[in-house]
């Protein structure tokens, strides 16, 4: 009796043991995407921990000269664009079309952050394939509350090669999930710019150290310097997860992108900032740094920006830059509780910022596209 409860103790180790191998094993497998030729490593994302502390380090990731980078890949990855790899260090996904009056045709780009993964991302997803948007940028949080980008990886493929996304804070809590995400989307830094027929945007990120004199600043300051000079670009647009004006989240974090940017931004005459982290949508009339007000006022007294222009939705060309919050692509939509009177338009609703240029790319319209089909925002930008 003795010897068979022995037995059955050590078949009761091995198969615990055994048990645990496996959940470590499944646990690798499942949590990274593995690249031998193209896989960041693990040092250069330990900074996401702490922000503070860490300057992005400027070293370039070896270039993939292999083919062959797909079979590594996870395999809820259902496609990877393998000619998007090989860029400009500075651009990712460089794919400017060169202006002029005959190439200059109407298109439009589609805007929205805070996706998760449920029932309402696929309707978002659905009703932004339905108006056959040429470009799809993300303004954060691919991810929420999950243990892996699996989920985000197979219902973001329909739209996955139109793709240029911005880090949220949920993109990178997770050091597993943020190199899915990263690998996945084929980025070599967290920030990064590129050019769309006659626009350039910059995705920024606001997870990553921003302050004057960081990597990221001056990047930003050089990249915008180059794109105000180039005669082919007509409209300058910043998308990233954080919001320079704040209505419920880390408002404090706001007025430090404010402080920081605004004013770079005004300078090279940005046309529109789209965010999200606040999860519904917002649009402000154009707007111009207050500096006076900002530099007299703690931290606990709200923004007082200058408007350029009263009108709500059309505009003349002007210095002032429209702000935009998507937060609501599919996470949990947040109740308005401040309605400052910079602000046009506040409402709770899913949906997505589609975007279409017009008049030979002089005229930029921005709608709303609420999940239940209806538009509850238009507004216009002249140039001219």
């Amino acid at each position: 009796m003795e010897k068979i409860s022995k037995v059955n103790n050590n078949m009761i180790m091995v198969l615990a043991i055994s048990s645990i191998l496996f959940f470590l094993y499944s646990f690798d497998y499942s949590y990274s995407i593995n690249n031998e030729n193209n896989e960041i490593q693990d040092e250069e994302f330990d900074y996401i921990f702490d922000p503070g502390e860490y300057i992005y380090s400027e070293e370039t990731i070896e270039e993939n000269d292999n083919s062959d980078s797909e079979k590594n890949h996870n395999n809820v990855i259902k496609s990877f664009n393998k000619d998007e790899q090989n860029n400009d260090d500075n651009s990712y996904n460089n794919i400017l079309t060169h202006k002029s009056e005959d190439n200059i045709t109407d298109y439009n780009f589609v805007a929205a952050g805070d996706w998760y993964c449920n029932e309402e991302t696929k309707r978002t997803i659905n009703n932004i394939l339905a108006v056959h948007p040429e470009l799809i940028i993300t303004t954060g949080d691919q991810v929420k509350e999950s243990p892996s980008a699996a989920c985000w990886i197979q219902m973001s493929e329909p739209i996955k090669d139109k793709m240029k996304i911005a880090i949220g804070n949920h993109d990178a809590e997770f050091a597993n999930i943020y190199k899915q995400i990263v690998n996945y989307h084929n980025l070599k830094t967290p920030y990064y710019s590129h050019d769309f027929k006659n626009i350039h945007f910059i995705s920024m990120s606001t997870e990553h150290p921003f302050a004057k004199g960081s990597i990221q600043y001056e990047f930003i300051k050089s990249d915008l310097e180059k794109s105000s000079q180039n005669s082919n670009i007509d409209w300058i647009i910043i998308h990233q997860h954080k919001p320079l004006y704040s209505t419920l989240q880390d408002k404090k974090e706001a007025e430090e992108l404010r402080d920081t940017y605004q004013q770079l931004f005004q300078h090279y005459d940005v046309d529109l900032v789209i965010s999200s982290h606040n999860q519904y949508y917002e649009r402000t009339y154009p707007l111009l740094y207050n500096a006076d007000f900002e530099k007299m006022t703690n931290k606990k007294v709200e923004p007082k920006p200058i408007i350029t222009v009263n009108n709500t939705s059309d505009y003349p060309p002007t210095n002032g830059i429209v702000f935009l919050t998507v937060g609501t692509a599919g996470d949990k939509l947040n109740t308005v509780k401040e309605k400052p009177d910079f602000y046009v338009i506040q409402e709770s609703k899913f949906g997505f910022l589609n975007v279409k240029i017009e008049n030979k790319g002089d005229t930029l319209v921005g709608e709303f596209h609420s999940n239940d089909g209806n538009i509850i925002d238009q507004f216009r930008l002249n140039k001219t």
